[in-house]
C-alpha cells in the first residue's frame, strides 16, 4: 500500500486563501464589535447630558445675537476713534507747522541779533574786573 498524499500547489493557494479570509473575518467581527462598544458609550454619553446640549441648542441663537450686536457697536466704535485719530494728526500737523513758523520768524532772527551782538562785544575791548585774587 502505497500512502502518498499529493497537494497540488493550486491547493495550497485555496488552502491559505481560506485561512486569510478566515482571520479577515475574525478581525472584521472584531473591529465591528469594537465600534458597537463605542457607539453604546456614545449613546449613553448623550443620553445623560441630553438636557444640557438641549439647554445648550437654545442658547445658542442668542450668543450669536449678542456677538451680532457687540460686533456693531466695535464697529462704530472703530469708526469714531478713526475721526479721533484724524483730528489729532491735523492737530498734530498745525502744530508743528505752527512751531516751524516760530522758529523761522521768530527764534532765527534772535539767534541772528545775539551772533551780531557777539561780534560786536569781540570788537570793541572789554574791560577787566579786579578780582580778590590776582594770578
Amino acid at each position: 500500500m502505497d500512502s502518498t498524499i499529493t497537494i497540488t500547489l493550486g491547493q495550497l493557494f485555496n488552502f491559505l486563501f481560506a485561512l486569510l479570509g478566515i482571520a479577515l473575518l475574525i478581525i472584521l467581527f472584531i473591529l465591528l464589535y469594537k465600534i458597537y462598544e463605542t457607539l453604546k458609550q456614545v449613546k449613553e454619553i448623550l443620553t445623560q447630558n441630553e438636557e444640557n446640549i438641549d439647554e445648550t441648542l437654545e442658547r445658542i441663537p442668542k450668543v450669536l445675537h449678542n456677538i451680532e450686536e457687540i460686533s456693531g457697536v466695535v464697529n462704530e466704535e472703530v469708526k469714531n476713534f478713526q475721526g479721533v485719530v484724524r483730528n489729532i494728526e491735523e492737530t498734530v500737523e498745525y502744530t508743528a507747522s505752527a512751531a516751524q513758523g516760530i522758529n523761522e520768524d521768530i527764534l532765527e532772527p534772535i539767534r541772528d541779533i545775539f551772533q551780531i551782538l557777539s561780534l560786536i562785544g569781540e570788537v570793541f575791548p572789554r574791560k577787566k574786573k579786579k578780582s580778590w585774587f590776582k594770578k
